[in-house]
């Protein structure tokens, strides 16, 4: 198996291998044209490699050393005696080069890690047929490939422009990292050689016992891959029905989560019993095929993947090296959704049916229970909750929910913060409302806020049926989308609310026009004086404040609290006002009705009530009594630090306005205390919201 020969002298713990001395001794070159001399060539051909199809695991070694060192060029380079061939390659287009056009040589001979910044300005390589002619490389850094038969290629990094500061710290040390995972697979891939020829010259309990002993032993239980040498186990007829464990190593168990000690002797089924046929039967095919198989596949009861190749050893025995690839395929899932995501927001034709096409996309790439989409109401403190996406045994979600049933959740979405819950029944925020959560089965939870103009209108929900750990990857993916969608679904609603907006504006402009010559006449009759005209202004103005509050809203709704700041600012007098209450959106009708009332209280505040005093204040505040659709806003108006007040007994446009309300529709009392003005307005919150 090894050449004890005095070309391959032992080193001294008799496994047969090149002493260190012995691998970097320069003498292995012929310094005339730097070609590989026959030991060289000799120590590559060792592992049959050249000239061999691509392979799983040296594609993604030149993959991560592109990304870590962040070029666009990685090699996998094998030095022939007249060529350097690429095992693994990314970026890169030829399959080998001349040795002439080599830097790899250079790592081969000095059989350390070699960085050049700028490989026109180095004397080994700046008249490399690559660095003068196309692709024009310039930068270069290669790690050593050192078998126990000497330095056979190297793991390279190559860019087209020069970095001065070549590799950071980190860089070059992982880079060092993969070239040594680069040896690993190739004694793997020489021992599994070596193995069959060992099992093809005995047979039975002699070649068992031989094949748990040897180097190659050592070797794959010192691997950071997975390694599995497997029996396949057949029925009477001769089919294959299960295969057994004959061994495993370290890195499997921790792959796998499995102690290993533990599946030696056993079956996968008894170790698995939920495993997919595919992880059985699929394997162990590679017994009758003789044929290597690669696969990257899941075990659905861990939700883990792996990449890996199974590979015939001889009689019904095989191998299995693996190693875990659950991020970067997540990764690739949740990268082709949000691709799916924006072709879908693109051409879907309704709100409606592109929130539940999203829903299952989102849903799907993040392997939950359930996604769907809510809208906050803001005056009642609810969500309404579409039917989105879930899977058959979820419950289904359509509907208005109070937040307060389901814990202390709401004030972190308004403030636009994503809410993320593990266990619904341990996280002390929705502990107490655990039984609300289990009837919805959500036990891991979600919940991204999408603000516009700084208020949070809509929340992506997802759940899950169990306890689950969300990642930071996946926590971003979901902030993405719900970006994604907040873009869409506002562009699609507008859209949609177009025509609408239009003909209210029209609508509106009427009423205004109307409600400014009943003013005219109400103000005026019988009174054209200068005092006369400047109450007509001032009426005017205010309802101007209104205008003001409904254009910011687009005339879809105001917000109480910017259509009493407006008005009372207008007459001067907003740093006197106290103003308090819930976020309440309203219709455009109540916005000019609220404002002309508050006016007229504010004016009449300034004449005769607290504000005619320096020390004087006025306080606003509102709430809401009841849900939904028996809801009622209540706005109180206290007077304090004024002159004792006493009703009026002109029956004025004034009074009639304050008789009126905040709709127009009435709901208005009125009490002269003697610490100030008291007045109570009530209104249906659905005519306060009525466009």
């Amino acid at each position: 198996m090894i050449d004890q020969s005095p070309m391959f002298p032992a080193c001294a713990n008799g496994c047969g291998c090149l002493t260190v001395m012995d691998v970097v001794r320069p003498q292995r070159f012929r310094q005339a044209d730097l070609m590989v001399d026959e030991t060289d060539s000799g120590a590559v051909l060792r592992y049959a490699i050249l000239d061999t199809a691509p392979e799983q695991g040296f594609d993604d070694l030149t993959a991560l050393a592109s990304e870590i060192c962040d070029v666009p060029t990685a090699l996998v380079s094998l030095l022939d005696s007249d060529r350097q061939w690429f095992k693994a390659k990314v970026g890169f287009e030829p399959r080998q080069t001349g040795l002439d056009s080599s830097v790899c040589r250079h790592v081969v001979r000095e059989a350390t890690t070699i960085v050049i910044p700028d490989l026109t300005k180095d004397e080994r390589t700046r008249d490399n047929p690559l660095v003068t002619g196309k692709p024009g490389i310039r930068f270069y850094a290669g790690a050593p490939l050192a078998t126990c038969f000497g330095v056979v290629g190297a793991l390279c990094v190559i860019d087209t422009v020069p970095r001065p500061e070549g590799l950071t710290l980190r860089q070059r040390t992982s880079l060092e990292r993969l070239a040594r995972q680069a040896v690993l697979l190739l004694e793997a891939r020489r021992d599994s050689m070596d193995l069959r020829e060992l099992l093809a010259a005995q047979s039975g309990a002699d070649a068992a016992l031989s094949v748990s002993e040897g180097r190659w032993r050592q070797l794959y239980r010192n691997m950071d891959q997975g390694f599995i040498y497997a029996r396949a186990l057949r029925d009477k007829n001769g089919v294959i029905y299960d295969w057994r464990y004959e061994d495993v190593n370290k890195a499997w168990g921790s792959l796998v989560g499995i102690d290993a000690d533990f599946v030696r002797g056993r079956t996968i089924r008894e170790v698995i019993p939920e495993i997919e046929e595919e992880w059985v039967t699929g394997l162990a095919r590679v017994v009758d095929t003789h044929n290597p198989a690669r696969f990257t596949s899941r075990v659905g009861s861990s939700n883990r993947w792996y990449d890996g190749t199974a590979q015939w050893v001889g009689g019904d025995d095989f191998t299995v090296i693996f190693h875990e690839t659950t991020a970067r395929v997540e990764a690739v899932r949740r990268r082709d959704a949000l691709l799916v995501l924006g072709d879908m927001i693109r051409d879907s034709l309704g709100t409606a049916d592109m929130l539940a096409k999203a829903a299952e996309v989102i849903g799907v790439a993040v392997d939950a229970s359930r996604a769907t989409i809510g809208e906050f109401d803001h005056n009642r403190e609810r969500i309404a909750v579409d039917a989105g996406w879930a899977l058959p045994s979820m419950p289904p979600i359509g509907g208005s929910y109070r937040f307060e049933d389901y814990g202390r959740i709401r004030e972190k979405l308004v403030q636009g913060e994503t809410l993320i819950i593990e266990d619904v029944e341990t996280d002390p925020r929705t502990a107490d409302a655990a039984a609300d959560w289990r009837a919805l089965k959500a036990r891991a939870v979600v919940n991204i806020p999408v603000k516009v103009e700084g208020r949070t209108t809509i929340v992506l929900i997802v759940h899950r049926e169990e306890p689950y750990a969300w990642t930071e990857d996946e926590v971003a993916f979901l902030r993405n989308a719900a970006d994604r969608l907040e873009t869409a679904i506002a562009r699609r609603r507008e859209e949609e609310r177009q025509d609408v907006v239009n003909k209210e504006i029209a609508h509106r402009l009427k009423n205004s026009l109307a409600m400014t010559q009943a003013i005219a006449l109400q103000t005026l009759r019988g009174d054209a004086s200068s005092a006369g005209l400047e109450a007509f202004a001032a009426r005017l103005q205010s309802l101007g404040a209104a205008h003001d509050a409904l254009t910011m809203g687009r005339w879809k709704a105001a917000v109480l609290t910017d259509v009493l700041a407006g008005v009372l600012d207008s007459v001067g007098v907003r740093g006197r006002c106290d103003i308090s209450g819930p976020e309440i959106a309203m219709g455009s009708r109540a916005s000019m009705s609220t404002s002309l009332l508050i006016h007229e209280l504010a004016t009449n505040a300034m004449k005769y009530g607290a504000l005619s005093s320096e020390k004087g204040r006025v306080s606003i505040e509102w709430r809401v009594d009841g849900v939904d659709d028996d809801g009622e806003l209540i706005l109180e108006w206290t007077e304090r630090g004024g002159p004792p007040t006493v009703a009026s007994t002109r029956k004025g446009f004034g009074s009639r306005l304050v008789r009126l309300g905040l709709v127009g529709t009435g709901g208005s009392t009125v009490r002269y205390d003697q610490t100030g003005l008291k007045a109570c307005f009530r209104a249906s919150l659905s005519q306060v919201e009525q466009a």
